[in-house]
């Protein structure tokens, strides 16, 4: 139950961004449209938003937490606050650094470098160029986003989840606020993907006071300071270094995805696979990531006592693949439709929506492998194994690129080849870190009755989308499109994957409602 409350307490807000997310999205793509100039923001943007889920919500995080956890408990607060001084400054005066040399590097090399196809009414200089500019821009983002997954770390091992859940919701209002106010000044596309760059800049800083007011009130908020000899500092960024490929396999293959999607297919190709991925964290992040972020802190509290570990991670997994398993289903039946009311408008056309389609319905058919395989790459971590996961990312890295190559070359599937093989390696990932796992006597052995139990009830939510996605009339205005092939049909669907689990003894079902009428009971007890 204190599972539940902790990663529920991380959905709420979770969902807010994700829909705010999809407008900012789809107002990018209407604005600006699939061509090079997107191409080229999303490439720079690809970046420091890959170093931020690589350094600081993943790794950092994942070495971060355990160590504040155990230090605050044997060795007191002001213990805890040195190491949180010391990890800050390391990272800051790092990042400051790193920053610096990308904006040397823009500055200094030529526009051709990247040699990309430049694409309808521009040059490979010209698109280089504006690539560079935009890179300068966008690299400086790491470093507040970055302290703030620390800042947040140090809150989730004191039960506090929702200031890191809320920043992502910051980042989606301006990044909104920026398209609306280039929208209003008539900006053309190079003009507009300058402003926003600009807005996220300041989105940062913002995002770094949510985590940074809050500490400072409990008194934990210290200065950035080098590390002292033997404060934990080291052992953090050690633990970080080989955890940074671990729970970033997602992430490092998506930016080779995106960078070959522009080499081997056209100019704004590595849209849709933004596109892709971008629902794909749609039910990642309500899902997987409450799950994950909320079971951490119990795995590492429990390393020393492997019934207590056993148990919280079956508990995860269970969850994990109830709430997976008919979100992958029923995104894979809605993913043209979905994408046919939010994206299709201004410049972003209905072929564009078929392309992105293929390639999100491939996507998060990996839903299920991804999040256990998070809950998996944790449980390692908590144990002080951060190797065992690294060499599998590394191994699964050429396994993409290879994957990549043959679905797309080979097979001709084009950007729908790149999320195949991205899913192929979750799958692959999920398997590997199991048997680590498995060999250390930390994980429980699966309950098949219960997962065809789940599989049969989402295969019930499938036939009634689809069925009524088939059905209801067709209509391509948007208020009879939202209503026919999304609203009644994923209605239906929900309906039916709970009826199915009622019908079949789906015993999550059960533990959620028993959850909910506890909150309810708590909730009326604290008012009276």
């Amino acid at each position: 139950m204190s599972l539940l409350r902790a990663a529920s307490s991380i959905t709420g807000l979770t969902l807010v961004s994700r829909v705010l997310g999809l407008v900012r999205d789809a107002m990018m793509l209407n604005i600006v449209g699939v061509n090079w100039v997107s191409g080229s923001f999303h490439i720079a943007w690809m970046v420091p938003n890959m170093l931020r889920r690589l350094f600081g919500e993943g790794a950092l995080a994942a070495a971060f937490i355990p160590a504040f956890t155990k230090t605050r408990a044997n060795q007191g607060e002001d213990r805890a606050k040195r190491l949180l001084g010391g990890v800050t400054g390391v990272l800051a005066i790092s990042l400051i650094g790193l920053s610096v040399l990308v904006v040397i590097a823009s500055l200094v090399l030529p526009p051709e470098f990247w040699q990309l196809d430049g694409g309808e009414a521009a040059t490979t200089e010209e698109r280089g160029a504006l690539l560079w500019e935009l890179t300068r821009m966008l690299f400086p983002y790491v470093l507040p986003v970055c302290l703030l997954a620390v800042y947040a770390g140090a809150l989730q091992s004191l039960g506090s989840f929702a200031p890191g859940a809320a920043a992502p919701v910051v980042l989606n209002v301006v990044w909104i606020g920026g398209l609306a106010f280039a929208a209003s000044q008539g900006s053309d596309l190079v003009s507009t993907c300058r402003i926003v760059a600009w807005s996220l800049l300041a989105g940062g800083l913002l995002q770094l006071l949510l985590g940074a007011v809050p500490l400072a009130r409990r008194g934990l908020l210290p200065r950035p300071r080098l590390p002292e000899r033997g404060d934990g500092t080291r052992s953090v960024f050690l633990a970080m270094a080989p955890a940074a490929l671990a729970l970033s396999i997602v992430q490092v293959n998506m930016l080779f995805d995106q960078l070959l999607a522009e080499f081997l297919v056209f100019a704004g190709a590595n849209n849709h696979i933004y596109i892709a991925n971008r629902l794909l964290l749609f039910p990642h992040a309500l899902v997987a990531i409450p799950l994950a972020t909320a079971v951490f802190p119990e795995l590492a509290r429990a390393a020393e006592d492997p019934a207590a570990r056993r148990d919280a991670l079956a508990r995860a997994v269970r969850y994990t693949l109830f709430l997976s398993v008919p979100a992958a289903a029923g995104m894979m039946v809605v993913a043209m439709p979905l994408i046919e009311v939010v994206f299709v408008h201004g410049r972003y056309t209905a072929d564009d929506a078929a392309q992105s389609a293929a390639a999100t319905a491939l996507l998060v058919a990996g839903l299920p492998a991804l999040g256990i395989a998070q809950l998996y790459a944790r449980a390692l971590f908590a144990l002080g194994d951060t190797k065992t996961p690294a060499r599998i990312a590394v191994y699964l890295v050429f396994v993409n690129l290879g994957l990549n190559l043959f679905f797309v070359l080979v097979c001709g599937l084009g950007v729908a080849g790149f999320t195949l093989a991205t899913t192929c390696c979750s799958f692959l990932n999920m398997v590997m870190l199991r048997r680590a796992l498995t060999r250390r006597n930390s994980v429980s052995n699966t309950d098949w009755p219960q997962l065809v139990r789940i599989t049969g009830a989402a295969a019930a939510m499938v036939a009634a989308l689809y069925g009524l996605g088939r059905a209801l009339p067709a209509s391509e205005a948007r208020a009879s499109m939202i209503a026919f092939h999304l609203a009644i049909p994923i209605a239906a669907g929900i309906a039916a994957f709970f009826v199915a689990c009622i019908a079949l003894r789906v015993r999550e079902l059960g533990e959620l409602r028993q959850w909910w009428r506890n909150r309810r009971h708590s909730t009326r007890s604290n008012s009276m």
